[in-house]
């Protein structure tokens, strides 16, 4: 006869591990990817008022934002992970029988400073290469999700037996995906409205964006 409530210690060590491992990947997507393959992708290609307002008051705040609820909602999870399974090995005359796992918010915020209003007194865009950059937005939203898929399958298996625990976690985690899909996005629309008008202020610099932080314009 198969158990239909309790808990399954070893399980729900390899679940919380997987968890943090996935969560490890998402702010590196969030805090590190975004800095370096976007923001400073970006950072010798378009340099102008434009570029500034939308690195400053756009994408730092939405992304440093996703970041702060992905902390709190991930921490969450495992505490409660923690915390049921705890409560579990107490409740069954065994408090030995599970020994909880430390959570470690990793803190990262997005840099916009090396955003500039001009590159060696050049105001505008280099337009292909911008673009180039701007493309990224969606396979790192893709990069992403990838890992919140991950952590939902952890949390499938969790080690917990009857109750809505899991599905009580998988929702938190659906949460947290929706609103990364739904700002990336809407990132990825800021992003294209502002480099059509800088193109339509300044037009594409053909390049000289590029040159002019090399020292060669």
């Amino acid at each position: 006869m198969a158990l239909t409530t309790g808990f399954q210690p070893e399980v729900v060590r390899v679940s919380i591990d997987r968890v943090k491992s996935a969560y490890a990947e998402l702010i590196e997507v969030l805090g590190g990817k975004m800095q370096t393959e976007f923001v400073a992708g970006m950072a010798d290609k378009w340099a102008c008022t434009d570029a500034v307002n939308f690195f400053n008051q756009a994408f730092k705040p939405t992304i440093d934002s996703l970041i702060k609820s992905s902390n709190t909602t991930f921490e969450s999870v495992v505490v409660s992970m923690n915390s049921g399974a705890y409560n579990w090995a107490v409740n069954t005359g065994d408090e030995s029988a599970y020994q909880q796992s430390e959570f470690e918010v990793i803190s990262k915020e997005i840099d916009a400073s090396i955003i500039q209003n001009n590159i060696g007194g050049v105001i505008g865009i280099d337009l292909v290469s911008a673009q180039t950059v701007a493309s990224k937005l969606p396979l790192l939203a893709e990069e992403a999700k990838t890992a919140l898929v991950k952590t939902l399958q952890a949390v499938q298996d969790c080690g917990f037996i009857g109750g809505n625990q899991a599905s009580n976690l998988i929702n938190s985690l659906n949460i947290i995906k929706n609103n990364i899909d739904k700002a990336v996005q809407d990132i990825t629309s800021a992003s294209k409205k502002a480099i059509e008008a800088t193109i339509q202020k300044y037009s594409d610099t053909e390049g000289r964006i590029s040159q002019a932080f090399a020292g060669e314009a």
